[in-house]
């Protein structure tokens, strides 16, 4: 008699682990997608509900969900798209375009008085300084001087419906001498926007949804009827039990008035691999082959570089990003995100490109195609 042998997946332990967190409230849903650079690979996989309450429904690998700084992404590729068509260039100074940018000094401490002291900026803001968080504009969610300064002018963290109202602060260094991560890519968008006298909405829907055929990517999930009928309900830990339990306050963006080209877009996974894989493929629907490149390449001073790792030394064993890092490896910038410099126990190749957003969402990529 014929001996039966049963043949598992390389991935059967993988999917073994989601479906029990999922199963056990430490997770509400999973969604893992990847892609080969030949094409010869790919891998789809939904697990667990869209929301962790009665009326969740089965997790979807169409479902939207906010995808909060994994939409740098999109603005990046937006700027470089207008540095390919010469309309500005990486190293042009941006203040002109954004006044409440440019009137920005630098938040060097505090006077006997508990004052902010602010100095003069001398450097000019670039382009590349927003795309790689080295032009001195920080958060005021993450950083304990811009949250003082924004208590001081009676403000609350992380509110206002614009840009302008949201990251009304000084910078922290002068641009290009340090590494701060921060709202640089929401005034690029800004700049865009200037440039192109188009919203970011219409614009990246005209210039990365549409050659790609994606459908759901937008800043406006209330008003795509697709996007708001798949919207993943956001959820948040229960510190004391560990599960998963609703998110109720307003998420990010929800509410604002403009797009925020750091944070505000709502996609499907399905669609914003589409993104990545474009740029893996190199097949040039969004970017020529140089500027592809330049996302891959470092893009940062060595004043900022030396920034960056010393920040994620000094985390120590704590997360120092969303995903997980060895925060003594060594990285670099590039115009897309964070760049692995060696070759890593994780996985991750030399060179892998990756970022995340703050609904634990996370993303990597090799290098393209030659």
């Amino acid at each position: 008699m014929a001996q039966v042998v049963e043949v598992t997946s390389p991935f059967d332990g993988l999917e073994a682990v989601f479906q029990k967190a999922v199963e056990d409230g430490t997770l509400p849903g999973v969604v893992v997608i990847a892609r080969s650079r030949d094409q010869m690979f790919s891998y789809d996989r939904a697990f667990g509900k869209d929301a962790c309450s009665p009326s969740g429904q089965q997790l979807r690998l169409d479902s939207s969900m906010a995808i909060a700084s994994m939409t740098k992404l999109m603005t990046s590729i937006a700027v470089l798209q207008l540095v390919e068509r010469r309309v500005i260039g990486l190293d042009e100074d941006v203040t002109k375009y954004i006044p409440s940018l440019a009137r920005q000094g630098i938040l060097v401490g505090w006077d006997a008085e508990d004052r902010p002291l602010v100095l003069k900026r001398h450097n000019q803001i670039t382009l590349r300084h927003l795309l790689t968080h080295s032009s001195g504009v920080g958060y005021d969610m993450s950083n304990s001087k811009l949250a003082k300064y924004t208590a001081y002018c009676g403000r609350k963290i992380n509110c206002g419906s614009t840009v302008n109202e949201r990251f009304d602060y000084p910078l922290i260094f002068e641009p290009g001498l340090g590494w701060e991560y921060g709202a640089g890519i929401d005034w690029a968008g800004q700049v865009i926007e200037h440039l192109t006298g188009q919203t970011l909405e219409t614009y990246v829907r005209e210039n990365i949804s549409e050659p790609l055929g994606i459908k759901g990517m937008t800043f406006w999930p209330e008003r795509d009827v697709r996007a708001d009928s798949t919207r993943m309900q956001m959820s948040i830990r229960d510190p004391d039990s560990g599960h998963a339990v609703p998110f109720q306050k307003p998420f990010l963006t929800e509410g604002v008035g403009e797009c925020f080209g750091g944070q505000g877009v709502y996609t499907n996974m399905e669609d914003f691999v589409k993104v990545l894989h474009s740029l893996l493929l190199d097949d040039g629907k969004l970017l020529n082959k140089q500027s592809t490149a330049s996302l891959f390449r470092s893009h940062i001073s060595k004043a900022s570089k030396d920034a960056l790792n010393s920040f994620l030394n000094s985390c120590g064993s704590n997360p120092a990003f969303i995903g997980v890092f060895n925060n003594h490896d060594e990285y670099d910038w590039g115009l897309g995100g964070l760049l692995a410099l060696h070759d890593q126990q994780s996985g991750r190749t030399k060179g892998t490109l990756l970022w995340s957003g703050k609904p634990n969402l996370f993303w990597v990529s090799n290098l393209p195609v030659s």
